[in-house]
């Protein structure tokens, strides 16, 4: 009887270790698989996050519409090198888009005129799937290249007295395209173990209809990270 109860405990204990791996084993990654174990021979980290922007416009018709907007969400994908088994050395903006959803309402003596905005704004990877590419100084990311292919696409609709006058829309729904052009971005700035970024007010954009010049501020958290092999590419 005391053989039996020892080797029941043996089997409980193994059973309870089993359960423990699992728990602790790394979960794959969204829309991906499990990080490997052995995470200092893969070549790079892919560090997704969520983003919160401030859009700022200037040089609107009869300054009416000057003002800053908060938009998003939006998201951006930062592939760093591995250096030691963490995020660092060279690093590749892989993705970014933003969803621009505001409204501007303007009233005065004699002009009355909402324009509501729905457009989304992304970055045009390259052949390697690349949108910009920089480098990592301390808790500093600073851009070698512009954000390729930056556009803006959707639309919008006025309605007022302002609407088709002095660089405004056209009554009613227009539809919306900027670019694509390539856009400089400011460095960004991390904290927290690279959890958190910031970008201090960027120029983005200018156009004639509508009359405006953009500005962005961007605010983001890490959301998933993962380590992976990245393939040659010419």
């Amino acid at each position: 009887m005391a053989c039996s109860r020892q080797i029941s405990r043996v089997a409980l204990a193994a059973v309870i270790a089993a359960g423990v791996g699992l728990a602790l084993a790394p979960r794959a990654q969204a829309g991906g698989a499990a990080a490997p174990l052995d995470q200092g021979r893969c070549d790079a980290w892919d560090v997704t996050y969520k983003l919160n922007a401030n859009l700022e416009l200037r040089d609107t018709p009869m300054g009416q519409g000057d003002g800053v907007f908060r938009i998003g969400p939006g998201q951006v994908v930062l592939r760093f090198e591995n250096k030691g088994g963490q995020p660092g050395g060279g690093v590749r903006m892989r993705s970014y888009r933003m969803r621009d959803y505001f409204t501007i309402k303007t009233k005065t003596l004699f002009w009355s005129t909402t324009v509501v905005n729905r457009t989304k704004t992304r970055g045009t990877p390259d052949k390697c799937g690349n949108v910009a590419k920089g480098k990592l100084y301390g808790d500093k990311l600073r851009w070698q290249t512009k954000v390729r292919g930056y556009r803006t696409d959707g639309y919008l609709t006025c309605e007022g007295s302002l609407c088709g006058k002095f660089g405004a829309p056209p009554p009613g729904r227009t539809d919306l395209h900027i670019g694509p052009n390539d856009v400089p971005f400011n460095p960004f700035s991390f904290r927290d173990g690279k959890k958190v970024i910031t970008m201090a007010r960027t120029f983005v954009t200018k156009t004639d209809m509508p009359k405006q010049t953009g500005y962005i501020t961007l605010a983001g958290r890490e959301i998933s990270r993962a380590c992976v092999h990245v393939k040659p590419c010419k």
